[in-house]
């Protein structure tokens, strides 16, 4: 009995130990944020750049899409994404990263990662996870505020 007990909690420790997870470094108040260029990831799903776009559009800032890098011209703030799903009963982000780049220098990142474990919350909303990914960088939204409404079911 106390062996299932001790494997029982084990389970529940490891899978509070991998819960989803944001990190971020978010972009200067001091750099220009009104005007974003966002570079087309097209191995990535459309609507992580659909949901980028969204969250421009709710936010007020000026977002365009160019389908490459070189494209972006003289942009003052420029975005490049990338994301990873991964499927377990359903499809769910598994990992992604927007990063910021001003003239080519990096000047802020977002990353969210949520692991393959037995923890339901990786099940999130994605659209609330890409739009929350921007809100951080963007320094309108805190990790702990972030995670804090992952543990609550918000997103």
């Amino acid at each position: 009995m106390k062996k299932w007990l001790v494997i029982l909690f084990a389970c529940f420790v490891l899978a509070g130990c991998s819960a989803p997870k944001f990190t971020v470094t978010p972009i200067a108040t001091d750099i220009p944020q009104d005007k974003v260029t966002i570079v087309e990831h097209k191995r990535t799903r459309a609507v992580f750049l659909d949901n980028m776009l969204d969250w421009c559009r709710d936010s007020g800032k000026d977002c365009k899409v160019v389908r490459q890098a070189s494209a972006q011209g003289d942009a003052p703030l420029t975005l490049n994404y990338i994301s990873r799903w991964s499927w377990d009963l359903r499809t769910y982000i598994a990992d992604a990263k927007i990063t910021a780049f001003k003239q080519n220098e990096k000047v802020g990142e977002v990353t969210f990662v949520a692991p393959y474990s037995a923890n339901l919350d990786k099940f999130g909303n994605d659209n609330k996870r890409i739009q929350a990914m921007m809100a951080l960088l963007f320094g309108e939204l805190t990790e702990k505020e972030a995670q804090r409404k992952i543990s609550d079911g918000e997103m």
